[in-house]
Formats: C-alpha cells, structure tokens, sequence
C-alpha cells in the first residue's frame, strides 16, 4: 500500500514539472509589450516584426519591413496607433488602435452596458455595408466585438478581421489586416490570442448603474443551498431526538400496564440527582436538551430553580410531540421574556456552528479509523 501511495506521489510530482516547464516555455515563446501611460500590456509571439510609438530611431525592424521611421511614426500618432506586428513572412499584419472621447468615457467599460445596449451597439456596426459579420465574444474576461470585413484600397482586394472592446474608457481596436487573399483560420486565430493576451493593471468598473443580476442568483442559490443542507441535518437530529423519547414514553406506558414490582431505584434515602429528576439518562442528554431549550427561546434559568418545571411532561401522557412544540410548552409554564430575538438568532447561529464543528471533526476521526484502523496502523 506504501508503495502504490509512493508511486501515485512521484508520477503526480512529474507530471507537475513537466506541466511546470511546459508553461515556462510557451511563455519564453511571447515577448510583452507595455504602455505604462495606458495601464496596459499585449503579448505577441517573438517571431513577429513589431513597431511600437517606442521603438528607436535605426532599429533594424524599419528595415525588415521596409517602413520609413518619421512616416511610421507620424501616421501612428494621428491614427491613434500605438503597435503594429507583422508576422514572419510578412503576409498579415497586426495593429493596435486606442482611442479616448466623450464617446467612450461615457461608456467606459462594455462590460458596465446592459444585453439591449450592447445588442444596440452591435447592430450599428452591422448597418455598414462593408461589415460581413459582427459577433460579442469575450476575450480574457473582457467583452469585445469581433467582426469582419473587406475594402477596395489601391484596387486591391484588403480583408480585415477587427476585435474592439471599450475598457477605462479607452477604445481599443485590435485590426488584422490582409491583402489579396482572404483571411485564413490560422491567421484568424493570431488576431484571437493577441485579444486573449490583452492585461490591464486595473479595470475601473462603473456598477452604479448595473447591478449584477447573476452574482445576485449565485449567493441566493448557495444560501438556499446551505439553508437546506442545515434544515436536513436538523430534522434528522430533531427526528432522533423524537424517537428516543417516544422510546422512553412507550416504555413508561409498558412499565405502568405491566405493573412496577421490583423496588424502586431511587429511594427516599436516595433522592434522584437534578437530571433524573427530569427522566434523562445522563448528563450529556440532558446538556442536548438545554441547548434545544436555548434555541426555542427559553430561560433555562427557570428550569435550573425549580426542578419541577419539568416533571410534567412525563407525567401527561396525553400531549403529543409529532411537531416537537409541545415538548416546550409542557416544559416550562411559559416563555421567558428576556431574551430578545437578536439573542435568540445570536444563539442559533452558535448552536448551528458548533454542531457543524462537532460533526466535521467525526468525519474526519471516523475517515482516519477507516484508513489507519483504531490503532493508528494500516
């Protein structure tokens, strides 16, 4: 058994490293970009030719691409262009745009905007007619419109496949251009990771006017659900409970119709203790009940003064405890009225946490009998 356990350790503890190292090398195959004045960065593969608004006069790129440095530089600032990659053969190229107005400051995030604006949103981009396909998808969590389409420019034939997403009130387009041939999967799929790798130092969410509906129903559905995980748990204490004293009531009947001849236990001499007095078996049982009491809203104080406030439940064989009720009202002449409900809730919920408590660690030290045997030894 020890050597099947030592195996399942050292197969986990590769499969970790090579796991490990598999993501150490897929992340050496990325170079990051960051704009630090935007509060964002992008990741694109090492491969590509990139330009960026900080890329040095001379740089060998310009040469690569055969792009002059000052008309590059130029058009990037009044396109609002801060990086453009080619990929390796120069087929496609790559092109970030980020621009603010009064527009998407309003706006400030697409995720802020409720379904029907963003339907709206998605529907003007489809009115032009140059637009072949509009779709909202998410791309790390941040919700973009992926379309494509096409443009007569130089009497060529140039396919562009957009992703564009509003985040902190920035617009930000990311643009996969191509002449001649349309646009294939694999290339399609650059334009996907480049929007997957988008990172933000902070998004600042605007939820005065949205309310999150499905984080709402979420914490509603895990309430109902430990509401009635605790609702179940009690009802079977509760019906054990009942149980046993209706066990304990029959065998008084029993005893009564059978007639007592042997001597009493508990003799003058021996007067009864406090919890035999109330026909409890023990101490422990009767601590169960007082805390039940507690719960119910009662002043186990009254009980602790006069014993006799309990002798009457077990001398009234008419009363019923179907609902458990009927038990407290036979207990004690009437409820206390010092313990306001805050206390009684504050009461509750100890009783609720330290029976969780209790239960959890049986699991745990009937888990480790079963496993180690009582003897702590496989």
């Amino acid at each position: 058994m020890r050597a099947r356990i030592s195996r399942m350790i050292a197969v986990t503890a590769l499969v970790a490293v090579l796991m490990f190292a598999f993501v150490i090398s897929a992340a050496a195959m990325d170079d990051t970009y960051r704009f630090d004045d935007l509060g964002m960065s992008i990741k694109l593969p090492k491969s590509y030719y990139v330009i960026t608004r900080e890329t040095p006069r001379g740089d060998e790129v310009f040469t690569e691409v055969g792009l002059d440095y000052d008309e590059t530089m130029t058009a990037f600032h009044n396109a609002g262009i801060y990086l453009r990659a080619y990929d390796p053969e120069k087929v496609f190229q790559i092109s970030m745009t980020v621009t603010e107005n009064e527009n998407t400051d309003s706006v400030n995030n697409y995720s802020d905007l409720t379904a029907a604006e963003r339907i709206a949103i998605a529907d003007t981009m489809q009115s032009d007619a140059s637009v072949s396909k509009v779709v909202e998808v998410k791309h790390n969590g941040n919700i973009f419109f992926d379309s494509e389409r096409s443009a007569e420019i130089d009497g060529k034939t140039v396919y562009f496949n957009q992703s564009s997403t509003v985040i902190n009130g920035m617009q930000i387009d990311l643009t996969l251009q191509k002449s001649e041939e349309e646009i294939a999967p694999d290339e399609a799929k650059a334009l996907t990771n480049a929007a997957n790798s988008l990172s933000f130092n902070n998004i600042k969410r605007n939820t005065g006017a949205v309310f999150d509906w499905w984080r709402l129903l979420l914490w509603i559905g895990i309430l109902a659900a430990i509401s009635i995980a605790v609702s179940v748990i009690y009802k079977h204490r509760d019906n054990s409970k009942k149980q046993k004293l209706e066990a304990r009531r029959s065998r008084r009947r029993t005893a009564d119709d059978e007639g007592d001849t042997e001597e009493p236990a508990v003799t003058p001499e021996q007067p009864e203790n406090f919890e035999e007095s109330l026909g409890y078996r023990d101490e422990e049982e009767f601590k169960q009940r007082s805390e039940a009491d507690e719960m119910a809203g009662y002043d186990i104080s009254v009980r602790e003064r006069d014993p006799s406030k309990g002798v009457s439940f077990f001398e009234d064989e008419g009363e019923s405890i179907d609902d458990g009720t009927d038990y407290f009202d036979t207990y004690f002449n009437e409820p206390t009225g010092k313990r306001t409900v805050f206390q009684r809730m504050a009461s509750a919920v100890s009783a609720y946490f330290q029976y969780a408590v209790n239960h959890i660690g049986y699991f745990f030290k009937n888990l480790f009998r079963s496993i180690f045997g009582r003897d702590g030894k496989k």
